[in-house]
């Protein structure tokens, strides 16, 4: 694909700069970030239930709406999963390790512009990748094959060993839980379905939805309902935006840490069939890995917020790459995006940059606006909901229960997905009341069933020697690094203190 000229680009940026299509990403990228901080309704159910307005807009004007809804209800699932302990989106899990904790210890508004700071980075970072990339580099995403998915699937349980705890046995207990519980739904290679009950409702395996906000949400419950106020020493004290302000230093102080996070998600969104719910979990234990103090993770730590956030608002614009050049959604959201392409007469592929070049730009360049109008946007609403944190949790607790069913319930829209709610909540609590990794436990159930259906592809494909390809090798090779290289350092930390 050739190099675009100087023209081209003017165009887009002159078909986004007109004062209409700037009005609707804003209006977007508000939407997104209002509804995205509503636990259970994610930006693909958000985008999905907006997708029939766009008919009355022009085609410009409706996918950079869409686009600016997909940033903004990204980055605002971080919101609940700080103040609440509640995953805004499926992605948000890792965000709720550190979040959470600080807001415990009253330090929810700096947690608040920590991850404000971070997913605008990351996410100008991957709007940056994407207006370079896009255009030239969409087309090496179709060499993702099963072989190569089931290799990522093994780099994102690399992750595992950095969310066992302080005890290893226990964590990989959680692991295999995890995986055990992966199994449930229907089996591959003949299409029986394994241990379902007989609840048709599990069928296709467990929704991740129900199960985040229960192993999360719900279980805080258990242990908020013992206490008088969410925050340990009483009633928060609001001094502005002075604490804001204060967390964004946080994340401007470890830029190294924004870039290499950014960059994981932009990669992993790449991937078809991937997603940020991957790339967040790959980011922060590779973040703990590397980390000089890994032992602060889980207690309230600024870089595993920051690897956590930066890397989901780093996947979207990855996720396009395949999306815009080849037709194929990077992830579930890009699907309906994808939708609103076809439904505009906008027809993506390798000739989308041919017959459409001024608004494939328009929509690339409308992701670094977007992101920017999030930290703008995003000041003013954090400002606001980080008082939550003085409200006593006699109010608190049947507010966050009523979010965590309504949630559950709006996936689906079934009953039985409130009862996975109640459920997923009190093993939740019980794996944290012995001492047990959720976080392992949830990423191996979120993993399992990649691995299986891609393993079993690859072995159909070509046999074992599927997984000979060059790529597949260089991932192997990624995946024993990460494992290998942080033990290698910490031994070196320990000769250099001696």
């Amino acid at each position: 694909m050739n190099l675009p000229s100087i023209d081209v680009i003017s165009s887009g940026l002159s078909l986004l700069f007109q004062f209409d299509v700037l009005l609707w990403l804003g209006i977007g990228t508000i939407l997104g970030f209002t509804v995205g901080a509503i636990p259970g309704f994610n930006s693909t159910n958000f985008l999905a239930m907006a997708l029939p307005f766009t008919i009355y807009l022009r085609s410009e004007q409706a996918v950079i709406f869409m686009m600016a809804c997909f940033c903004g209800s990204q980055a605002a699932g971080s919101v609940p999963a700080i103040l609440l302990n509640i995953p805004g989106t499926p992605s948000n899990p890792p965000t709720c390790l550190e979040g959470f904790p600080l807001t415990r210890k009253g330090k929810a508004s700096q947690a608040l512009g920590c991850s404000i700071m971070s997913s605008t980075l990351g996410g100008l970072l991957s709007a940056g990748l994407a207006v370079v990339l896009v255009p030239i580099a969409g087309a090496y995403a179709l060499k993702f094959g099963p072989p190569e998915m089931f290799m990522v699937a093994m780099f994102g349980m690399t992750a595992v060993g950095s969310l066992t705890g302080k005890s290893p046995l226990k964590g990989l207990f959680s692991a295999i839980l995890g995986l055990f519980f992966a199994c449930v739904g229907t089996e591959i290679q003949r299409g029986y379905v394994r241990s379902s009950f007989g609840f048709f409702e599990l069928y296709e395996g467990f929704p991740l939805i129900p199960v985040i906000l229960g192993l999360f949400g719900f279980a805080e419950l258990f242990s908020l309902v013992q206490q008088e106020w969410l925050v340990e020493k009483g009633r928060q004290s609001f001094s502005g935006y002075a604490p804001i302000f204060e967390g964004m230093r946080e994340t401007l102080r470890r830029w190294g840490l924004v870039i290499r996070s950014g960059l994981i998600g932009f990669i992993i969104g790449v991937i078809p069939g991937t997603g940020a719910a991957i790339a967040t979990w790959v980011s922060y234990g590779q973040a703990k890995q590397w980390s000089k103090t890994p032992e602060k993770f889980g207690t309230g730590h600024y870089e595993g917020l920051i690897a956590a956030d930066a890397c989901n608002n780093g996947v979207p614009g990855g996720a396009l790459m395949p999306t815009l050049t080849l037709g194929i959604p990077g992830s579930g959201t890009t699907l309906i995006v994808l939708a609103a392409l076809l439904l505009h007469g906008l027809l993506p592929g390798p000739s989308l940059f041919a017959k459409y070049a001024a608004e494939a730009y328009a929509i690339l360049f409308s992701l670094l606006i977007s992101n920017g109008l999030i930290l703008v946007g995003g000041l003013v609403i954090v400002l606001l909901m980080a008082r939550v944190t003085s409200v006593p949790t006699r109010f608190l607790v049947p507010l966050i229960g009523l979010f965590c069913l309504a949630g559950g319930f709006a996936w689906r829209g079934m009953v039985f997905d409130m009862l996975l709610v109640v459920i997923f909540g009190i093993l939740g609590a019980f794996l944290s009341r012995y001492g047990y990794s959720v976080p392992a436990f949830l990423l191996a159930l979120l993993l399992g069933p990649l691995a299986e259906k891609n393993f079993y592809w690859s072995i159909q494909i070509n046999g074992f020697r599927s997984f000979l390809d060059p790529i597949v090798f260089i991932i192997f090779l990624m995946t024993i690094g990460m494992v290998i290289l942080p033990i290698f350092r910490k031994k070196m930390r320990k000769r250099a203190s001696k």
